[in-house]
């Protein structure tokens, strides 16, 4: 990594390791975020359609999102992510995340896997310190307090305690104290360790909230546990992804030989 991107991207990490928690802005240029947003948008139909006819597990969702993907290697993200991660990184899962106007919803705060308690395949508690996944939300809209910022705990990603730890007596319904919510302008990523509590939020406003969760993982985690993340990219979609986007795919490729993750 070049000295100045590691240095411009040091109060990133430093957050991350503290807080558990950053929001990158500009990752997705303001000039060609409106273009993605309007493709992820009218995209979730074509991909709901599409696993409706044959399977909820039988295309990966990045298939249908080629403008959104070009980003996912962004230069000053990944140098975040493998300060935190490691230098080789995989996606692990990719999932829309677009909420329409006056969209009602209960906290549910939670953490992500590997370590969400209410999947079978969760790293127990106490859970390990140490960084094993990085939640990103890719903010396609502005996301302020008006129109529901992803609720989050700042330095939960140290606390031994779980908001679905049935002994912990936190409860994932309630509002915990210390929390906020994550705003940034449309192009940027909340950047989450997948340890630190968190929750989807409502909303309140009249205009639509979209968002893309994309969840990068370390070259050894098993990734083979749940269905709807194994589907793969047909073999001809992924030969038009960037070089660089290939490498965090390949494992998800159709009928192509792997040249990395073998």
């Amino acid at each position: 990594m070049a000295d100045n991107l590691l240095k411009a991207t040091e109060p990133y990490v430093t957050q991350m390791r503290e807080e558990g928690w950053c929001v990158l802005d500009n990752v997705i240029p303001a000039n060609v975020v409106g273009a993605v947003r309007e493709e992820v948008e009218t995209s979730e139909a074509d991909y709901n359609e599409f696993s409706k006819e044959n399977g909820r597990w039988e295309r990966n969702v990045i298939s249908f999102m080629p403008k959104f993907a070009e980003h996912l290697a962004n230069e000053r993200l990944l140098t975040v992510i493998q300060q935190l991660l490691g230098s080789q990184v995989r996606i692990s899962q990719t999932e829309y995340k677009i909420r329409p106007p006056h969209y009602e919803l209960v906290r549910a705060y939670h953490s992500d896997f590997p370590y969400d308690l209410n999947q079978k395949w969760h790293i127990p508690q106490p859970f390990p310190s140490a960084v094993i996944g990085i939640t990103t939300l890719w903010m396609l809209s502005e996301f302020t307090t008006e129109n529901g910022g992803t609720w989050i705990v700042p330095k939960t990603h140290v606390d031994l305690r779980n908001p679905r730890g049935k002994e912990d007596g936190i409860g994932d319904r309630n509002p915990l104290d210390g929390e906020m919510q994550a705003t940034g302008s449309a192009g940027s990523v909340l950047i989450m360790d997948s340890r630190i509590w968190h929750s989807n939020a409502e909303n309140p406003s009249a205009g639509k909230r979209t968002a893309v969760v994309v969840r990068y993982a370390p070259w050894w985690l098993n990734l083979e546990l749940f269905g709807v993340n194994t589907a793969t990219i047909p073999g001809e979609t992924f030969d038009q992804l960037p070089d660089n986007v290939k490498l965090l795919y390949e494992h998800r490729a159709e009928n192509r030989e792997p040249t990395v993750w073998i």
